[in-house]
């Protein structure tokens, strides 16, 4: 059996808190993968800064 690739996967809530972890990572773990759990629930501001945060990442 062949080795399996590894993938770094970090839920991204929104906040500050996460935003800051995923802009540290991002150049520690190029192909970290981010998620969102969209629950249609949250503020405008919030998917505007996911939003942001996404161009950001790449």
């Amino acid at each position: 059996m062949g080795k399996s690739k590894v993938r770094h996967i970090l839920s991204i809530s929104g906040g500050k808190d996460s935003a800051a972890l995923a802009i540290y990572m991002r150049d520690r773990v190029p192909d970290m993968e981010y998620v969102f759990c969209d629950t249609h629930e949250e503020l405008p501001e919030t998917y505007e800064y996911i939003d942001k945060l996404e161009a950001f990442l790449g």
